[in-house]
This record gives structure tokens, sequence and C-alpha cells, in this order.
């Protein structure tokens, strides 16, 4: 197995860490346990709105940077170029070498505190704009053009562990060593790799981890309806199990005993990868290509860009190859040319200028499910500002995700042992 959490797993992997818990079946008391519960010595616990903040030094943020996180799409920043980054609540400088390595950084010159971005990168190196200063690519400042007696050994900028992967730029925010890198043997096949342009949603990120799989007929009815794509209206239900990589959700048809899926597909299963890595499975929708037994698996990093508002990072992985694999890849390209107008569609939506049935007939499915979950997503608002919430049986799913991120939050808050995530060694799309 792949280790990445960079921690120890407990050897009993549904110890509690002290939290008084009683879930199972009963949602009369699943509400309590998805706000937070209470510990056996009485002292206060988290609650999930406390995992909102995702800033250094916050519960969910001193979490989050333990995992290795993408921060930008690889394409959207060309070899020898520099922006500014905002994620998890800080402000970073991402660029790209001249040969197109990625390098992440502090934001600000230690100088005199200009932002890097400004600047232009020489060869692997980064030189600030305000009075020259260069740093390499470990960040040591290498030249400080306007001294007569530099002492350029004493001026480190911090930099951080940075790789590129799967169309992404992934770096580890952490301090000290970094977890081996993760690598997902669903990603690594042959076939076409396609990361989407990222999405930036004003919410919460806890507002798409809840996102769950019985939306889908109501959310997504106008696509289904446009499209003719009525095996988007059936509702269906979904168990969910703890795995050794976080957990497994299994689908069924309502009104089918579990197991009957033959409806389903692929699209059966479903996998949450610890702490915010979906993998999933849909029946292609690229224009030319739909209809098809062809199965995209897709993957998506829901990663807090601040407080109130995350990106998700989303990249499909298609079974094609040679030529049809080029013309796959064309006939996503067109659905990028669609990504500047959605989201002022979504907000018109939200305003109630227009309505999800108003989009237009020739709009891609993928787009348009973007779109609705949007609305969704966004019009939720923040976790403390919702009211009293009333779970029922279909949000096992939402029950356990919470809790599982309130488990090792609160163990990682009470320096108690964290699970020790691990990423299996074959594809999962191989069991399905």
């Amino acid at each position: 197995m792949h280790e990445t959490g960079g921690v120890a797993a407990p050897e009993n992997r549904s110890v509690k860490h002290g939290w008084q818990t009683k879930v199972g079946h009963d949602f009369n008391g699943a509400d309590r346990v998805a706000r937070g519960e209470t510990r056996m010595d009485g002292s206060k616990a988290l609650e999930l709105a406390d995992l909102e903040a995702v800033g250094p030094g916050t519960p969910a943020g001193r979490y989050l940077r333990l995992f290795w996180q993408p921060v930008m799409r690889l394409k959207d920043l060309p070899p020898g170029r520099a922006k500014p980054l905002e994620i998890l609540g800080e402000m970073f400088t991402v660029y790209r070498a001249e040969d197109g390595t990625p390098h992440v950084t502090a934001y600000r010159c230690p100088h005199r505190g200009t932002p890097l971005s400004l600047g232009w990168v020489e060869g692997e190196s980064l030189r600030c704009r305000y009075h020259g200063w260069r740093y390499d690519g470990t960040g040591q400042c290498v030249e400080q053009p306007n001294e007569d007696r530099p002492f350029c050994e004493r001026i480190h900028l911090r930099s951080y562990p940075t790789r590129d992967y799967a169309g992404l730029i992934f770096a580890y925010l952490g301090d000290g060593k970094p977890p081996p890198f993760p690598r997902y043997p669903d990603m690594d096949r042959p076939g076409v790799i396609v990361t989407d342009p990222v999405e930036i949603l004003p919410c919460s990120y806890w507002n798409r981890f809840d996102n769950d799989h019985c939306h889908i007929p109501w959310v997504h009815r106008a696509t289904a309806l446009r499209t003719g794509r009525n095996d988007l209206l059936v509702i269906r239900h979904e168990r969910v199990e703890e795995t050794e990589y976080g957990w497994r959700g299994h689908r069924s048809i309502k009104g089918e005993e579990p197991g009957s899926e033959t409806g389903l597909g692929k699209a059966k299963l479903t996998h949450w990868f610890m702490p915010n890595v979906r993998l999933f499975f849909a029946p292609c929708r690229a224009k030319g290509f739909q209809g098809r037994d062809l199965w995209d698996t897709k993957m998506v990093w829901t990663v807090p860009v601040n407080d109130t508002s995350h990106a998700a990072f989303d990249v499909t992985h298609t079974p094609v190859e040679g030529e049809e694999a080029r013309a796959f890849a064309a006939a996503r390209a067109e659905q990028e040319e669609e990504h500047d107008t959605r989201w002022d569609l979504a907000e018109k939506i939200l305003a109630g200028e227009m309505t999800l049935e108003d989009l237009p007939a020739d709009m891609t499915a993928y787009t348009s499910f973007t779109i609705e979950d949007y609305c969704t997503q966004v019009g939720q608002g923040p976790i403390r500002g919702r009211g009293k919430e009333n779970l029922a049986p279909t949000d096992a799913r939402l029950v356990l995700m919470r809790r599982l991120w309130l488990r090792e939050v609160g163990a990682l808050t009470s320096d108690r042992e964290l699970t020790n995530w691990k990423i299996p060694t074959e594809p999962l799309s191989a069991g399905n």
C-alpha cells in the first residue's frame, strides 16, 4: 500500500479517539454527531462549523496541511511565468522555471515585502521586481545587485515541496518533511487525461463535501429533461462504509435490493480518499462520445481557497487511445469554451433572473451540471447561518464524512494518533 498520511494508523480503525458517539443507524442522533460531539471529560468538542476556517493554526487548516494539495492547473501557468496564489487561507507565489518545473514559495520578498509574483523568472530562479533580489529554486537568495557587500547567505525565502501530476501543480504546505507523494492507479492507466478548468465557488468546501448522490434527480432535472437522460431521474440510495483510504459508497436504485444495481453500471460505486479527494465513475458526456459504453473515471480534489470559498480540481481519465484519443481531446476542448460564461449564468439563476430550465438547448451536459451544482452549493451559504439540520437515513454518507473529519481533526488537536490512510495499489475501476 502507498502511504499518504505520513502518520501512523491506530490499531483499531473503529476507535473514536475519545469521542462519545452513538451513530450507527440512529439518525435522530446523527444531527448531533454531524454538528460535533461531547468529549468523555465533558469539555466542548469541535463542531462542524469549527472546520470551515482553514488558515494557519486552525483545526481544519492544520489537518489539510498534512497532505499534498493541488494548487493550480499546470496549463494555466506557462513556463517562465509567476502568479499569486491564495489557498488554505494563505497567499503564496507559484512559478514555473524556464524548463517548466513548478515552484511554490512565500508570497512576499523577505527584503521589503513586495509580492514576488510581480517579478520574473530567470532559469530556475525568481527575481523580485522591486530591488532585483534573486532566489533560486530552493528559496536561497543568490543575488542582491544593489549591495556592495551582499549578505545573500542570511536570506532564505520559504519554499514548499512542489511537483506536477495529472495536469495539476501540487504542493505540500505543512511543516517538516512531506509524506510520500500519492499516486492514484486509476489515473496512471493508458488513456486520455483531461484536467478541467479549476472551479472556484464562493462557499465553504463543506458545501461540496456534503453534495451527496441523492441530489441527482432533483438538482440535475433540467439537464436530464433537455438531453433525454431519463437515467438521471432515477432515485438512488447509497450505503457507505469506512475503508483504509477513507470511505466507499455503494449505490442502488430505490426499491431494488442492494447488489441488483443493473441500471447504474459503473456508477454504482464511489470512493473517497481522505481528506478531500473523490473518485467516481460516470458515462462519458463529451460531444460525439455519448451513448457508448464508455466510462470516465473522475477524480475531484476539493481544496479551500479561504474560509468562504473553495477550488475544485477536476481530472478525468477516459480509456481511449490512438486516433480516437485525439478526437476525444478535441471534443473536450470545446467544453472549455463554455467555462467563462457559466458562473455568470449561475448567478443570474440565484438572483431569480432566469431558471435552470432556461439554459441554452445546445449547452453541454457537463457545463449545465456544473451550473446546477453551483446554484445548490453556493445557495446553502455558510454552515453557521443555516439553522438546525434535520438529517434523514439517506444522509448516511454525509454523517460518515463528518464523523471521520471530526474524529481525525479532534485527534490532531488533542495530540492523539491519526489514521494512516492508504491508497490501494490496483485501480479501483478494476473492481467495477
